[in-house]
C-alpha cells in the first residue's frame, strides 16, 4: 500500500467512525422524548451513562485499527500531516466539523501520548470564541405576533407534539404570562414584540423537559425557558425562567447534561451564547454532552489566558487538601488537582481508588450538588508560570504525577474543575448576614439533595464544599463518597453507669460502612448564630432514622424530582 493510500485510509476511517458515534449518541438521545412520555425516568439515566462512554469506546477503537494500518510510520509525523490535510478536506462542510476535530485529536494524543500539543499535525483554533457561519436550516422557530399574550404562549406550547396529553394548557399559559408580563411592562422602551424564537430541539434531563428561545422587541430582547414536567394527569409548565442568572444555573457544570437532538450542535451553542453572555462556551458544550469539545474549548481558553495575562499558577486558597493538590492561577475561574503521592492518615485510599470516584462522578447525575472534573493528561506549561511555593509543594508531593523538565512542567494527571469559594473561607469572610444564613442552610440542602440521589458525600467538613458565583453550595472532594444504601447509619453508644470498670460508654465495633450521623454536628453546625438557623432548619441529619428513611426511599425505588431552579418559582396547579 502506498503512503497515499495509507494516510487516506486513516483520515477515512477517523471521520467515518466519528460519524457512526454520533449516530449512536443522537439514537440514545432521541430516546429521551419517550421517556418522558412515559415517565421511564431510570432508563434516561442509563441512557444518560450510555452516552457518556460512547466516546472513550470509539477512541480505542479507532486508535487500535490506526495502529494496524500505519504500522512503523504511527509516529512518523510526515505522515500525520498529510492525515490532518485529508480529513480536514472530508469534514469542512459537515456541521459538526468542530466536534471531528476534536475526535480527531483524541486520537493523536493517544499517538503522540507524551510530546507536546503540534498545531502542523492537531486542530487548535487558538483565535477566542467567534459563532459558526449558519446553515440553510434555522434550529430555531419563528413565532409572529405583536404583543405577548396568552395566545402567543399557547400557541408555542401547541406547536411541541408530545404523546401524553396537557394537563391544563390553557391555565398553564395564563401562569407564563401572569409571571413575565409585569417585566416586560417595566421595560418600557418600546413594547411592541418583533418576534418570538423558541429553539426546535426540546431539552431533556430527568423529569423534565425544557422549551427554550427568546422574545425579541425592537431594542431589547429577553431569554425564555419553560420547564415542563409529566405526571399521572398530564405534562404541565412547572415554572418560567427568564432572568440570565437563573437560565445559567440550568445550564451548571454541576448537572447531568441535556439530551437535546440535532445536527446542528455549534448553531445551538452559539444560540445559549447569544442568551448566556458569561457562560462559558466550554461548559455549554458539557451541558448538551458534547465532554469531549467542552474540554478542547476549556484547554484553547487556558492556552489563551496563560498567553495573554501576566498571572501566575499559585496554591489554591484554603485548607490543603490530605488527598489532592489545588492550585488555581489568581485571576482565572478553575482550579486545578492533581493526587499526592502519599495521603496522610486518616485517609487510607489508593491513588486508583481515588481515580475511580473521579470517575464515576463524572457519569453520575450530579443533581446540581457535585462539581464536574475534567481530566487532562500530559498537559505542559512553561515553569516561570509557577510560584516557588507551589513548585516547592509540586516537587515534595506530587512527583508521580508532576515532572519537572528543565524550564517546563508536566502534570501528567490533572483534574481541571470550576473555581468556588470554600465554604469554611465564604463563611469566615462574608459580612452580609442574609448571604451568610443563605449559604449555610443551602449547605444542608446540598448535603439532603445528595443523599436522595443516593450520594453519601463522606467527609462533610464545610471546607469539602464550595460556594459559587450564584450562592449555591457544592460538594467537591469525592474520595470518600459512597452510596447512602451501602451505608449502615447507626446511633451512638448510650453512657454505662453501671460497670465503671468499663469506662462511661461501651467500646463501639465498628466497618468501614458504619456511619454515626449524632458526629456530625460537631462540624456541620457552625458556632453561632448560623450555626442555630442551621440546626433549626436540618437538626433532622444528625439522626439515624432520617438517613435510614432516605435508604428505604432509594430501595423502594424511588426516582426524586431535582429542580433546576428555586422552588418558589413553581406555578400552583389547582
Amino acid at each position: 500500500m502506498t503512503k497515499k493510500d495509507t494516510v487516506h485510509m486513516v483520515a477515512s476511517n477517523i471521520a467515518e467512525k466519528y460519524d457512526i458515534l454520533l449516530t449512536n449518541f443522537n439514537d440514545i438521545t432521541e430516546h429521551a422524548k419517550l421517556y418522558f412520555e412515559n415517565r421511564n425516568f431510570k432508563d434516561l439515566f442509563k441512557g444518560q451513562k450510555d452516552r457518556y462512554k460512547l466516546y472513550g469506546n470509539y477512541v480505542r477503537e479507532v486508535y487500535s485499527l490506526t495502529q494496524q494500518i500505519l504500522g512503523d510510520h504511527i509516529h512518523d509525523i510526515t505522515y500525520w500531516k498529510d492525515i490532518k490535510l485529508i480529513y480536514s478536506d472530508l469534514i469542512k462542510d459537515k456541521p459538526h466539523r468542530l466536534n471531528s476535530e476534536t475526535f480527531y485529536n483524541s486520537i493523536t494524543r493517544k499517538v503522540f501520548l507524551d510530546k507536546s500539543f503540534n498545531p502542523d499535525i492537531e486542530f487548535f483554533d487558538q483565535t477566542d470564541y467567534k459563532p459558526m457561519p449558519k446553515f440553510d436550516e434555522e434550529i430555531f422557530e419563528i413565532f409572529d405576533c405583536s404583543h405577548f399574550s396568552v395566545a402567543a404562549i399557547t400557541q408555542i406550547l401547541h406547536h411541541f407534539k408530545f404523546d401524553v396529553p396537557y394537563e391544563d394548557i390553557k391555565r398553564d399559559a395564563q401562569h407564563i404570562f401572569d409571571e413575565m408580563a409585569p417585566v416586560i411592562i417595566h421595560q418600557k422602551s418600546n413594547l411592541l414584540l418583533d418576534r418570538i424564537e423558541i429553539l426546535k430541539p426540546v431539552f431533556y434531563r430527568n423529569r423534565g423537559a425544557f422549551i427554550i428561545g427568546r422574545l425579541f422587541y425592537k431594542n431589547w430582547s429577553m431569554p425564555i425557558v419553560i420547564p415542563l414536567l409529566n405526571e399521572e394527569k398530564g405534562i404541565f409548565v412547572d415554572a418560567v425562567i427568564y432572568i440570565p442568572a437563573e437560565i445559567s444555573i440550568i445550564f451548571s457544570f454541576t448537572r447531568a447534561s441535556f439530551f437535546v437532538s440535532t445536527k446542528y450542535p455549534a448553531q445551538i451553542i452559539d444560540y445559549l451564547k447569544a442568551m448566556l453572555t458569561h457562560k462559558a462556551v466550554g461548559e455549554l458544550y458539557d451541558s448538551i454532552g458534547y465532554y469531549r469539545h467542552g474540554k478542547t474549548i476549556l484547554y484553547r481558553d487556558l492556552v489563551n489566558y496563560t498567553n495573554s495575562h501576566d498571572d501566575k499558577f499559585i496554591i489554591a486558597p484554603g485548607i490543603k487538601g490530605m488527598v489532592m493538590a489545588v492550585f488555581t492561577l489568581k485571576y482565572y475561574n478553575f482550579v486545578f488537582k492533581v493526587i499526592r503521592d502519599k495521603f496522610e492518615a486518616p485517609k487510607n485510599c489508593t491513588r486508583e481508588f481515588v481515580i475511580k470516584k473521579y470517575e464515576e462522578v463524572e457519569v453520575n447525575d450530579r443533581v446540581g450538588r457535585m462539581a464536574f472534573a475534567h481530566l487532562f493528561e500530559n498537559l505542559e506549561f512553561p515553569a516561570h508560570l509557577f510560584t516557588t511555593e507551589l513548585i516547592e509543594e509540586l516537587e515534595r508531593s506530587c512527583k508521580e504525577t508532576v515532572e519537572f523538565k528543565g524550564d517546563k512542567v508536566l502534570l501528567k494527571h490533572v483534574y481541571i474543575e470550576r473555581r468556588m469559594t470554600p465554604l469554611n473561607l465564604y463563611l469566615k469572610e462574608t459580612k452580609n448576614p442574609i448571604d451568610l444564613c443563605s449559604v449555610i442552610l443551602d449547605y444542608g440542602f446540598c448535603v439532603k439533595e445528595l443523599a436522595a440521589a443516593n450520594i453519601f458525600p463522606g467527609d462533610l467538613l464545610l471546607k469539602n464544599f464550595g460556594v459559587t458565583r450564584h450562592g449555591r453550595v457544592i460538594f467537591y472532594d469525592y474520595d470518600e463518597i459512597a452510596e447512602v444504601t451501602e451505608c449502615r447509619f447507626r446511633r451512638l453508644p448510650q453512657p454505662n453507669l453501671e460497670d465503671d470498670t468499663r469506662g462511661t460508654f461501651d467500646m463501639i465495633h465498628a466497618e468501614s460502612n458504619d456511619i454515626f450521623p449524632e458526629e456530625f454536628m460537631g462540624f456541620m453546625a457552625p458556632d453561632g448564630p448560623i450555626g442555630d438557623i442551621f440546626l433549626a432548619e436540618h437538626s433532622e441529619l444528625f439522626e439515624p432514622k432520617y438517613w435510614r428513611a432516605i435508604q428505604k426511599s432509594i430501595e423502594d425505588g424511588e426516582y426524586l424530582s431535582f429542580y433546576a431552579y428555586d422552588q418558589y418559582k413553581r406555578f400552583p396547579r389547582s
